[in-house]
Formats: structure tokens, C-alpha cells, sequence
């Protein structure tokens, strides 16, 4: 499980299931100067907790179907006494007058290619994938950065789902040996919508790629540390035509996981440190001055063939 991926590095043979589960608690704290209309500063802190289980199914030994599913919240704690029409105490489950609130995220159905899978030997895996994401209806319904007479009304700026049907394509090279490091290689995908959604939000491009090393540690857990460092950029978003602030970026995160068999699978710990190289919190207003600090913490599952 490279970089805490349930669905990456691994290949099923025919009519072999893999079951996955993949957790990832998310806390940002952010602050940012004070907006016109508004003057203090704004600071609080966005946590997500969300969840991924998903399958893996060899219909041949060189053609795999992965489907997965996300749900799961996101929490606003807006810090200090101060009345905000950006910001405030309150959580993705629920409706707002411009976001439609709900557990359910993106859906996600791949088909993949094994162009080389040496299973339990040593050797290359070679994955080429393609497929589709399904949106939820549980996202922003009116832009969030939009003035009426000069005045914003209140608004929330996150969701679970930009709300657009994806395409999504990825690449993964790895090569497994018996001598440390014993894992190594990266993944490449790239996911962008077919067009902007029913509230006219065109979502940025996304591409990630993911560079993964795993060290065998020979202990009583039949443990290994997996060192990954991932990189994303976004491109530019657009409300109605009209850029999105925010919305592009570049962002670098190393990770670092502990991985460990159990009777009937694995498990993987690890702990993320995004930083944005460019851009920002795509949850603040416009050009202003900001910071943003985020952690990440990544429990995946993944079982033995069934």
C-alpha cells in the first residue's frame, strides 16, 4: 500500500477480491487577514474525517475492475466571538443556503491493464488504468466568492463533492525484490472533469504523482516502513466562466507509514505534512495574506485474496 494507497502496487488474478479500507483524518488550521466588511482576523480550523472502502477484481489475469465509494464530514471550528458571513461553527452533514449537506462523496470505477504483475516474486508491476468518478449531489450549489450589491452573503466554501462527473486515468511502476528496499516505484493519475456541474463550478484539473520506497524492518509484526513523498497540482477552477480564488496549486506532502500483516491482510499507519509550494487554502477569500498549516493521519486496510 504505497503512500497509505489501498489500490495501488497490488494486481488480482483471476476472480482473486481484494477488500480495502482507507481512512483519512484531516486537520487544518488557518488564519487569514481581515476582508472588507469584516475588520478582524479570521482563524479557525477545518477537520475531515473520511472514509474509502473499495474492491479489487480480477476478471482475467491481465484485466482488474476497482470501485470504491467516500463518505464522511468535515467539521468548520471558527475561532473567536467575532460574526462572520464567510466562516462559522458548522459541518458538510448539513444543509446551508448554498451548499447541499450529506455523508456521500465521489464514487470511483476503474478498469485496469496488468501489462506486467509478478504477483508474490520479485519483479515489475506495470498498471495502466482508466476510468470514471461519480459525483454525490452533496456540494456548493451558488458560488461562495460572489457579491451582491458589494455585499457577500453567508456562505460555506466545502463540501464533500465538486459535484462534476471525471474522468481519471493513472499509471503505476513499481518493482517488488527480496533485498532492501524491497518496494520501490511511483504512481501517476490524472482526474478531470467532462464539464462544469448543474451550478455551473468547473473544478481544477487535478494530477498526482506518488513516489514510494518501503523498507523491510525483519520484526515480530513482520513489519516495513514505506517513505513516499506525493506531489499535486491543481489547475485553475471557474464559477460561470469566472475564476475561482484559490483554486490552483501546488502541493508537496511527504509521508511516512508503518506496515504490518495481520491473519487476513494488512494494515498501514502513516502520518502526512502537506505543503503548498503554491496557492493556498482554497477555503479562504481571494489574494489576501493567510497561513495554513495541515496534518494528515492514514489508517489503510487492505485484505488477502478472497
Amino acid at each position: 500500500m504505497p503512500g497509505g494507497n489501498t489500490d495501488k502496487g497490488l494486481g488480482a488474478k483471476k476472480n482473486e477480491i481484494y477488500l480495502s479500507l482507507q481512512n483519512s483524518t484531516q486537520y487544518i488550521d488557518w488564519w487569514h487577514e481581515p476582508v472588507p466588511g469584516e475588520d478582524f482576523d479570521h482563524e479557525g480550523s477545518l477537520f475531515s474525517f473520511i472514509l474509502h472502502p473499495g474492491v479489487i477484481y480480477g476478471l482475467s489475469n491481465k484485466i482488474n475492475i476497482y470501485a470504491s465509494t467516500t463518505f464522511g464530514i468535515r467539521t468548520m471550528d471558527w475561532f473567536g466571538t467575532n460574526h462572520s458571513v464567510h466562516h462559522r461553527d458548522e459541518d458538510s452533514n448539513n444543509d446551508f443556503r448554498n451548499a447541499n449537506g450529506g455523508m456521500l462523496g465521489d464514487s470511483k470505477i476503474i478498469m485496469r491493464y496488468l501489462q506486467k504483475n509478478t504477483g508474490a516474486g520479485d519483479g515489475y508491476r506495470i498498471i495502466i488504468g482508466g476510468g470514471i468518478v461519480i459525483p454525490s449531489k452533496n456540494t456548493i450549489t451558488i458560488n461562495p466568492f460572489l457579491a451582491t450589491d458589494g455585499e457577500y452573503p453567508p456562505h460555506r466554501h466545502f463540501s464533500m463533492t465538486n459535484g462534476t462527473y471525471n474522468y481519471v486515468s493513472d499509471l503505476q511502476v513499481y518493482y517488488k525484490r527480496s533485498s532492501n528496499p524491497v518496494f520501490y516505484g511511483g504512481s501517476f493519475s490524472i482526474e478531470k472533469p467532462f464539464e462544469e456541474n448543474e451550478y455551473l463550478y468547473l473544478p481544477p484539473t487535478k494530477i498526482d504523482a506518488v513516489f514510494s520506497t518501503i523498507y523491510k524492518r525483519f520484526d515480530s509484526l513482520d513489519g516495513s516502513i514505506d517513505l513516499s513523498i506525493g506531489v499535486q497540482t491543481l489547475s485553475q477552477a471557474y464559477w460561470d466562466n469566472e475564476s475561482s480564488p484559490n483554486s490552483e496549486a501546488l502541493v508537496v506532502t511527504p509521508s511516512f507509514s508503518y506496515l504490518f500483516n495481520l491473519k487476513k491482510g494488512a494494515l498501514s499507519i502513516g502520518i502526512q505534512k502537506p505543503f503548498f509550494i503554491k496557492g493556498s487554502f482554497s477555503g479562504n477569500e481571494g489574494d489576501i495574506g493567510q497561513r495554513v498549516k495541515v496534518w494528515q493521519l492514514v489508517l489503510s486496510y487492505r485484505s488477502i485474496p478472497i
